[in-house]
């Protein structure tokens, strides 16, 4: 409901502008003036009690006299007037409203009061609300400008939201200047509501948005905006301004991680984690937005550089090389072809220097060759207004050219007033240009890694049977005996015994005899001394460290972060990122680490603090390593109550240990049911395979003939904050083969989800069916879903039936051969 609310809200037939004006300069006469202008085709109702007509358009007293249906309106009233309009809008059956008006929380106490009267009276009618204190928003494939910005958007695919009004006026500025469009302009204002996890949820499932760009200050229902950014960064790019980077949120730290684990590394961290890319500066993001909106992502690292002169080249390949990255290595092929254009004193090599004078006709051949190399992903052509070059002339005789070259080509114009005018025609022909090498090298390195991370996120792990062997029972009784003597530091042996009970190797330590000291083993000759830790921040919850490690940790302050639960690929990215880890894998006298070691110790911690949110810090430091072996050599763990019990103490939703049971088909076999992982792509591949042809059908509703790695990954890499999907398995070891699998996709509001489920033909009829979906149902009940549905095809007589069995209403559609299976949960007891 509230997703089809946001959609009427940002898609409306009818609007009503509260606080219209025929004053010029209010913001009311502003909200109905680009209302109007801008080509909105919907109804139009000023309301306003002291007009009779607006702008030649009847004025409504009050919203509760508007006898048309009216999608949404727009409030630009003093803010105390807006809980009883908001009743009004309400019973109006209105989809949403557009709060202008401040004066709400950050005015403090009275604010906040008039915000949560709001908000009672919203939640009343299920009524999405955006702002207050807000620009309003803009759809540009409507034409409707519902907002007191100064100009409208170009039209685009890129959609753009800022809690800072200012911030989306100055970025229109730019944008307009630059030629970048949007598809969706929106001024989130203080998120009394709607935030930016509703509306990433909403922009993904639209097919006109390709990408999203945000300002952001704070963030609010974090969980749910890690959810649905790691939802949508899968189809779409998400790039990120986070302000506030200096604040100071490590000083008061009792220990080496919390020093390192800062409020500005969490939220990197965070990012990374969800798949969007971070940009530090509001140029960058500018920068980042034009490139997407006119290339899209680079395909690979191959970055091709053409110039006039030697200079700008160098810098280019300076900027280039300060990101960790070099251009592309010419082939032998690529260099003859330009042998025979180039005069004999080019660079033969890359950045390409076709020196100053040559002729734009031979400018334009060299970069189609280079375009056109197999080693070039990117293409940067650059010019300065050396000797007789006209740069102008260059550009016009560039861009026919530019369009149909097979790779992204942007250009870095060079200089002042002399080039202004070349820039002035890129931005207008659509071609991406910079004013430096720098930005230019910027943006490519920006969209070039996020590519490499969504991938690295969505890589589809290797199956392993080994399994964590874990005492939590015992690591319980150690946390619950230290939580009831209310201490609030583990001493160093019940801290070490902690990290035991989780398989995590310590050094021995034991308490001397009448003395209060801890007395454990000399540790000589280390080749390694690495630190793990972990801390709870107040907002992302634990956040796991990596790095180099003893006294001088925060000093080389070589770490990386990571926001647990971790698999293996997301331990070793921690690993990767750090400089240590060049020299783990084997360097001069160094002996190399096992790395899957490191991984294991990683994923362990990790554990440890999923399942106790009762600890506040730990510290690792030194984890040495000697020969291979790897040893906690001192250990610190500061603990607490816990504000919110495990699970829901993370932002990422972890894998439901509850749901695993075994059960007996109905021919006396015993099959394990549990949820599926990432690692189980292989196992349903094979699964895939043993259903008939009809029973893909039933599945699918068409003749899939193979599961695609992209549906492998749907299938398999799953957020169960947004769905269940189980499995159940037969046989051990390598003889294990997945059965059955059913699951239950959530709808955003997770009020409604829609089950769907296959079983492999031969254990059709055995039960397997009837469990899967009988625990699946019990999964979405506790989760606190009200509606189950399903579609089913007429010829699954099985289907139908078993639904029937579980208490759905199956009603056919008329005229159609599919069945609708409903079971609502409220009033509905479910074993």
């Amino acid at each position: 409901m509230s997703t089809f609310n946001l959609h009427r809200l940002f898609n409306p037939k009818s609007v009503a502008v509260v606080g219209a004006s025929e004053k010029k300069g209010s913001i009311g006469f502003s909200i109905m003036s680009n209302i109007l202008k801008n080509g909105f085709t919907g109804d139009i109702f000023p309301v306003n009690p002291k007009y009779i007509s607006i702008m030649g358009l009847s004025c409504f007293t009050g919203i509760e006299n508007i006898k048309h249906d009216v999608d949404m309106a727009v409030l630009a009233i003093p803010i105390h007037f807006v809980p009883d309009i908001v009743e009004s809008c309400g019973r109006a059956g209105l989809a949403g409203v557009v709060i202008i008006s401040s004066g709400g929380r950050e005015v403090g106490e009275k604010g906040r009061a008039i915000e949560a009267a709001i908000q009672e009276k919203a939640r009343k009618y299920n009524l999405r609300i955006i702002g207050p204190n807000c620009l309003g928003i803009v759809n540009t494939s409507k034409a409707f400008n519902a907002s007191f910005a100064h100009l409208f958007p170009l039209p685009g695919n890129i959609a753009f939201l800022s809690q800072s009004g200012a911030v989306c006026t100055s970025v229109l500025d730019l944008a307009n200047r630059e030629k970048i469009g949007f598809s969706h302009f929106v001024s989130l204002g203080s998120m009394m509501d709607v935030d930016f996890a509703d509306m990433i949820d909403y922009l993904g499932s639209l097919s006109s948005v390709k990408s999203i760009v945000m300002y952001i200050e704070n963030i609010t229902n974090i969980r749910n905006f890690m959810s649905a950014a790691r939802s949508v960064s899968r189809v779409k790019p998400i790039i990120a301004l986070k302000s506030g980077r200096s604040k100071a949120g490590a000083r008061a730290a009792a220990s080496h991680t919390g020093a390192l684990a800062g409020v500005d590394a969490v939220y990197d961290a965070a990012f990374r984690r969800a798949g969007i890319l971070r940009v530090n500066e509001f140029e960058e993001l500018l920068d980042c937005s034009q490139f997407l909106a006119k290339l899209g992502r680079p395909s690979g690292p191959g970055f091709t550089i053409i110039t006039n002169a030697g200079g700008p080249g160098v810098m280019a390949a300076d900027a280039l090389s300060s990101h960790g990255m070099e251009p592309a290595m010419l082939s032998s092929q690529t260099i003859s072809e330009l042998d025979k254009i180039l005069p004999e004193n080019w660079s033969h090599a890359n950045p390409v220097d076709i020196v100053g004078d040559t002729a734009p006709d031979i400018y334009i051949e060299v970069a189609k060759i280079c375009a056109n190399a197999r080693e070039t992903n990117a293409l940067l052509l650059m010019c300065s207004p050396a000797g007789t070059m006209d740069t102008l002339n260059l550009a016009n005789s560039l861009i026919p050219c530019l369009k149909t070259l097979p790779c992204p080509v942007f250009t870095a114009w060079i200089g002042g007033d002399n080039v202004q005018e070349a820039r002035k025609v890129f931005n207008q022909a659509g071609i991406v240009t910079y004013d430096s090498a720098e930005r230019a090298v910027r943006a490519f390195k920006n969209l070039y890694q996020y590519g490499r991370n969504i991938e690295t996120l969505l890589e589809i792990p290797v199956r392993t049977d080994k399994k964590l062997i874990i005492n939590r029972s015992k690591a319980k009784d150690i946390i619950k005996k230290a939580i009831a003597a209310r201490v609030q530091s583990l001493t160093e042996i019940e801290a070490k015994n902690l990290l035991l009970s989780y398989g995590i190797p310590v050094n021995t330590t034991q308490l001397a005899d009448r003395e209060e000291m801890g007395v454990q083993a000399m540790q000589t000759g280390t080749d390694y001394e690495l630190i793990i830790g972990a801390k709870t921040d107040p907002d992302f919850g634990p956040v796991i460290l990596f790095g180099m490690g003893g006294v001088l940790t925060e000093v080389f302050r070589d770490t990386s972060m990571g926001l647990p639960p971790l698999n293996r690929l997301l331990a070793r990215q921690m690993i990767e990122e750090t400089k240590i880890s060049k020299v783990l894998k084997g360097f001069r006298n160094f002996k190399p680490v096992t790395i899957s070691l490191l991984e294991e110790m990683l994923i362990r911690t990790g554990r440890l603090v999923t399942d106790f949110p009762e600890i506040i810090e730990l510290d690792i430091n030194p984890l040495m390593i000697k020969n291979g072996n790897i040893t906690a050599v001192d250990a610190r763990v500061l603990i607490g109550v816990p504000r919110t019990p495990s699970p829901m103490h993370l932002i990422i939703s972890s894998y439901p240990w509850q749901y695993e049971r075994k059960e007996i088909a109905t021919n006396g076999q015993e099959f394990f049911i549990r949820p599926i992982r990432p690692s189980d792509a292989d196992l349903l591949i094979d699964h895939f395979y043993s259903l008939s042809p009809r029973s893909v059908y039933m599945r699918f509703f068409s003749p899939v003939k193979q599961l695609s790695k992209i549906m492998l990954i749907k299938l398999t890499q799953i957020d169960y904050d947004r769905e269940i999907a189980l499995v159940a398995l037969m046989g051990k070891g390598q003889d294990k083969k997945i059965v059955g699998v059913c699951r239950i996709i959530l709808e955003p509001d997770k009020t409604l989800g829609e089950f769907a489920m296959a079983i492999s033909d031969e254990w059709q009829g055995k039960g397997i069916g009837s469990s899967l979906l009988k625990l699946c149902l019990k999964a979405a009940h506790s989760m606190g879903i009200k509606r189950i549905m399903g579609i089913v095809l007429a010829e699954n007589i099985q289907m139908q039936q078993l639904g029937r069995k579980m208490g759905f209403c199956v009603k056919r559609h008329p005229g159609s051969g599919e069945y609708d299976l409903t079971i609502d949960f409220e009033d509905m007891k479910i074993d």
